[in-house]
């Protein structure tokens, strides 16, 4: 059964109950260094412990933030994925950089988590 009150707001592992928390906060991950204008393997993965994949529960979507800036979505079919993606992608501007990622999971609403990461020139 789906919890209402996690509908009402953008969920943290500090504002969620702990045990929901892990199994839905995004952890990213970025592999290599780095480089303004060069692409970079940013992967996203929902949980720290795996979350279910049924039609009943799952998780639906990821999206990948550079602070307020839009990166991408990566869509899940229930059953068929597992909810995790790895993104190739390019930030335009040096210094350190805040990716966000946002979960949605059809019963326990939306989860960010973040990574700070330095752009180098």
């Amino acid at each position: 059964m789906a919890e209402p009150g996690l509908f009402c707001q953008i969920n943290t592992a500090a504002s969620g109950p702990a045990e929901t928390a892990k199994k839905h906060v995004p952890v990213i991950t970025v592999q290599g260094d780095a480089k303004v204008g060069q692409p970079f393997a940013v992967t996203i993965k929902v949980g720290e412990a795996p979350h279910v994949m049924e039609n009943g529960h799952f998780i639906q979507f990821v999206d990948l933030y550079c602070g307020h800036i839009y990166i991408s979505r990566v869509d899940f079919t229930a059953e068929l994925n597992k909810a995790e993606a790895t993104l190739t992608i390019v930030l335009q501007h040096e210094g350190k950089r805040t990716l966000r990622a946002f979960s949605r999971c059809n019963l326990h609403g939306i989860w960010e988590g973040t990574k700070e990461v330095n752009v180098g020139k």
